[in-house]
């Protein structure tokens, strides 16, 4: 039974008496869309992409439970050499890494901080040391930074690296 003005549910906010809009002009065109394509289409997509699935899953299942390839010897050497740790720097939390990453950031946190308040030699063969970094920027304020001499000699007011707080280069 197809509904007419008089039988068709109200949306909201209309009195349920007044009659319902009619456009002749516009209308649903059967030939526009098939419904059935559109399923079929669908269903064809998820068979697709669930083979492809299958086929993924599979292949990984199989590579991962192969033996390694190349001589036996060789072979049987990367199995009884074991795991063996990469050289440092190393990223936290692999096998054998023995320190929390909270105990490696306050160590290299104690580390930096003893360095930058402390004294201590850069390069002692060539008389090169650091200070406390309040002491050189006190230094660098009452002192000010070296002058580079025009004849391209010492600073002129150059005083020997460990009393200026400057690294080695």
């Amino acid at each position: 039974m197809k509904p007419t003005p008089e039988h068709t549910p109200a949306p909201e906010g209309r009195p349920v008496d007044a009659p319902a809009p009619v456009n002749p002009s516009v209308a649903y065109e059967a030939e526009d869309v098939s419904v059935g394509a559109v399923e079929r289409a669908g269903v064809i997509l998820v068979i697709v992409i669930l083979a492809s699935l299958a086929v993924v899953g599979g292949t990984l299942y199989l590579y991962t439970r192969q033996q390694p390839a190349g001589t036996p010897e060789i072979a049987a050497g990367l199995r009884a050499r074991g795991r063996e740790l990469p050289p440092a720097p190393r990223m936290q939390g692999i096998p054998g890494d023995t320190l929390a990453p909270p105990e490696q950031q306050r160590q290299f946190q104690a580390a930096a901080a003893a360095e930058l308040n402390g004294y201590g030699w850069v390069d002692a063969q060539h008389n090169v040391a650091h200070i406390p970094i309040g002491e050189a920027m006190k230094m660098l304020t009452t002192q000010g930074l070296p002058q580079p001499a025009a004849s391209g000699g010492a600073p002129k007011n150059a005083a020997p690296a460990a009393a200026r707080g400057k690294k080695g280069q």
